[in-house]
């Protein structure tokens, strides 16, 4: 309730007090001493002595002040009495209009929703519902701790008469995705003199959703802006015979084909009526699978694993909406976090956005689950692309592979491999160093052992670092499109 200020004046005045009563019995003990002859007057001269011809000294002084009525002990405990009463008498005033429930909280952001790396301005509106003046306002507005304040505070102090409104405004910078709350607001109301001070909370928040960044998709897009773009059918060939443009082969005629496809040439040659057949274009289907487990959560800050993969998984699904493929999204750790049902509209884009928004790293990564419930939904043929570090039980991971090939799918595994999103040589003493690349050796070391395992069932295995992660993603999708 008191301010470093006040309790500083209380202190002082009960310092004072006490002195002054220290003196008043210092005085009743010399004058009972004085009483019973143990001690002489400061003024009086012992026999056989001479008169001091001195100034007066500290003592003296007191027993100069103390002699005319106690002025010097009346001067500390009045003084006292008024500095402490000076405090105390003002506080109930102060209690009867410091309430910081009266103060009504509006917090606007110019957008609820946003990509990681954007700017965002918020607004706070700071209103005095009651009748009472209110000398000095604080309003401190609490902001993540990731957040960039990069113009204006979030804090302002203020006087606010009765009923009267203030606004200000400054600007943050969201550097991640992730689901955030602004708030709640800090009110600490202090009276004119400085001493006394009340602090409260005001619990508005608001919740801000951050989309991961589509920063590598607008770097795609402006080195793309000559590709020719698929529309209604993928450039993805196929051995499934139909109305495309690549030859499949040559079968005798039957009734109701088209004339059109007949090969005069092999007629001309056979006698007999040939008919062209051609590989149709068939748009590829894609399930992305994406490990949100604890051990993903691992890296530089604001770089981890997960973040990686989930850059890598915003441009992968980029990639199959721009060809008009048909793409699906599943987290998971120990348990399905999120599944998005397989599409090629890309109006859908920010389902997959806001799944991958709300996605963290917690629990330990179980792929057998994943692909147990990808398999329920998902009948047909498909690409599995799986972004996993592999750090969960190898046994799991060889089973759900096995799994996903016996129903035909192509399961395509994207690992990140821990030490090299968390190892900064430049940051290691040389000894560090040298363990360091044993634990690597080792670790690379048991991957390669998963990997030979994983071959066996004809799935492609991939390790990848912060530099070679999205690149490798690109690669892996034109292989697709090659296969079809």
């Amino acid at each position: 309730m008191f301010t470093r200020r006040g309790g500083w004046l209380v202190f002082a005045g009960v310092i004072m007090i006490s002195v002054g009563f220290a003196l008043a019995g210092y005085l009743s003990l010399n004058v009972m001493f004085d009483s019973f002859g143990f001690s002489p007057s400061p003024n009086s001269t012992v026999p056989g002595e001479s008169e001091s011809t001195e100034g007066f000294g500290v003592m003296d002084f007191l027993h100069f002040y103390m002699d005319r009525q106690g002025t010097l002990i009346w001067f500390f405990i009045i003084g006292g009495v008024m500095l402490i009463f000076s405090v105390l008498l003002g506080l109930p005033f102060y209690r009867l209009g410091a309430n910081p429930k009266s103060i009504e909280i509006k917090r606007r952001v110019s957008k609820p929703k946003a990509f990681a790396g954007d700017y965002m301005y918020i607004e706070v509106t700071a209103r005095n519902r009651s009748v009472n003046q209110l000398p000095t306002v604080e309003i401190y507005d609490a902001i993540p701790e990731v957040f960039d304040l990069v113009l204006g505070e979030n804090f302002i102090v203020a006087q606010l008469n009765p009923r009267q409104t203030v606004t200000y405004g400054y600007i943050v910078r969201i550097p991640i995705r992730g689901l955030f709350e602004i708030g709640p607001t800090k009110v600490i109301i202090r009276d004119r003199m400085g001493f006394y001070a009340t602090e409260g909370e005001i619990k508005t928040k608001t919740e801000i959703l951050v989309y991961p960044s589509y920063e590598d998709v607008k770097k795609l897009e402006m080195i793309g802006r000559k590709r020719q773009l698929g529309v209604l059918f993928g450039f993805h060939r196929t051995k499934i015979k139909g109305m495309g443009t690549d030859f499949w082969g040559i079968r005798q005629y039957q009734t109701g084909d088209p004339f059109k496809f007949i090969d005069w040439k092999a007629f001309s040659r056979s006698g007999k009526m040939m008919v062209r057949e051609y590989e149709s274009e068939e748009n590829i289907r894609v399930v992305i699978l994406l490990d949100s487990s604890a051990s993903m959560g691992a890296g530089l800050p604001r770089n981890t694993k997960l973040e990686y993969a989930i850059r890598s998984a915003v441009l992968l699904i980029h990639l199959a909406f721009e060809k008009s493929d048909i793409v699906g999204l599943c987290v998971y750790d120990d348990k399905i976090r999120n599944w998005i049902e397989m599409t090629s509209v890309r109006s859908q884009l920010f389902q997959f956005l806001e799944a991958l928004a709300h996605a963290k790293p917690q629990g330990e990564a179980d792929m057998e689950v994943a692909i147990d419930y990808v398999l329920q939904r998902v009948k047909r043929a498909a690409y599995v692309v799986v972004l996993s570090d592999l750090e969960s039980n190898p046994q799991k991971v060889v089973n759900a592979v096995r799994r996903a090939r016996a129903r035909k799918h192509n399961i395509t595994v994207i690992s990140p491999f821990g030490p090299w999103f968390e190892i900064v040589s430049q940051q290691l003493s040389p000894v560090e160093q040298m363990i360091g690349h044993a634990m690597v050796e080792k670790q690379l070391g048991e991957r390669q052992n998963m990997f030979k395992l994983l071959r066996r069932y004809d799935s492609t295995s991939v390790s990848v670092g912060p530099d070679d992660f999205l690149p490798t993603i690109m690669a892996q999708f034109n292989r697709m499109q090659r296969q079809g």
